[in-house]
């Protein structure tokens, strides 16, 4: 199986160099590497110019192409599927080191698992004990926000997700994580990455991933052995308002989407936006600063909008929202 990496990027150069390094000393090498650029400068370009030869003695193709479309980090993964020719297709985030066993143990589950249709490697964290993190965990799965369990990655009834705590064996999984996921290129056929998410695309990995699983259950699966760090780096994020407001507005639109609208998962749903309030509002209590009371802020307003254009969101008319973003 030849492998085919797709990496999206914005304004991440000292990010994506570090990524690249991890790649072309992978012990199983990949056919090509796709770099999709959302950047507003030139610099990214430049890096790839400055590597290509590299790469070209490992026999791997290092390819540039420019998102010319819009910005959007769903455009941008594919417009990597469509210039990708490998067998598996692994989309990378720009600021991931990937481990050097990485992508042979990825292809090991393809080939020990044959219905296998998506596979994600386990991205690196320090244990953290603390009382306080284990509180502020088990407050999160009372309201279904991100939070952590051992050996599971499931999809909550409010669209929320949980990511293992300790993985120790492949695991079935509900959803893969944007920042490393791969699937087999015949799936990304009939699946596409919504193209109503725009920018950063907030969710952008779980909608496609959970779409798949639904359809196909028991074809996802996350592998221990591969290894990575993430290092949510700095480079390129967005500012917190509009963060914030494309979490909200997103997260509202991928739950009428993805999850049945029975009273049940609505109430559930309510219940998930009332904990994120509580969250940020012990949040200002214990360290006030206006930061803090903006993040709130910023967080009723999202609120309101959402409840303003309720009958868009459920109907998948997000450009109330979108043309802001432009």
């Amino acid at each position: 199986m030849q492998v085919s990496i797709i990496i999206p990027t914005y304004n991440r150069v000292k990010d994506l160099d570090e990524c690249l390094d991890s790649i072309i000393v992978q012990t199983t090498l990949p056919k090509e590497v796709i770099i999709v650029d959302d950047s507003d400068n030139d610099e990214i370009g430049n890096l790839i110019t400055h590597r290509r030869n590299e790469f070209k003695e490992k026999d791997i193709l290092l390819r540039y192409v420019r998102n010319e479309r819009e910005r959007s980090l769903a455009i941008a993964r594919n417009i990597g599927v469509e210039n990708a020719t490998g067998d598996i297709i692994l989309y990378l985030d720009s600021d991931v080191v990937l481990d050097k066993d990485y992508i042979k143990e990825i292809l090991k589950v393809y080939k020990e698992k044959p219905d296998t249709l998506g596979v994600q490697g386990l991205i690196q964290s320090k244990r953290d004990d603390r009382v306080i993190v284990k509180f502020a965990d088990a407050f999160k799965k009372v309201f279904y926000i991100y939070s952590k369990e051992k050996n599971r990655c499931r999809v909550s009834p409010s669209f929320g997700v949980t990511y293992p705590s300790f993985c120790d064996e492949i695991i079935e999984c509900e959803w893969l994580s944007g920042a490393n996921h791969s699937y087999r290129k015949q799936i990304l056929q009939d699946f596409k990455f919504d193209e109503k998410l725009k920018k950063y695309s907030y969710d952008e990995d779980t909608d496609i991933s959970y779409r798949i699983f639904k359809k196909y259950p028991g074809s996802l699966f996350m592998t221990p052995h591969a290894k990575l760090i993430h290092k949510a780096s700095e480079e390129g994020r967005h500012l917190r308002k509009e963060v914030i407001y494309i979490n909200t507005v997103y997260q509202t639109y991928l739950f009428y989407k993805n999850i049945d609208q029975n009273l049940k998962n609505k109430l559930i749903f309510l219940w998930n936006r009332i904990g994120h309030l509580i969250v940020n509002i012990g949040d200002l209590i214990l360290g006030h600063s206006k930061e803090k009371f903006l993040k709130l802020k910023y967080i009723i307003d999202a609120y309101i909008i959402c409840m303003t254009h309720i009958k868009e969101i459920k109907k998948g008319d997000l450009e109330f929202f979108n043309k802001e973003l432009r």
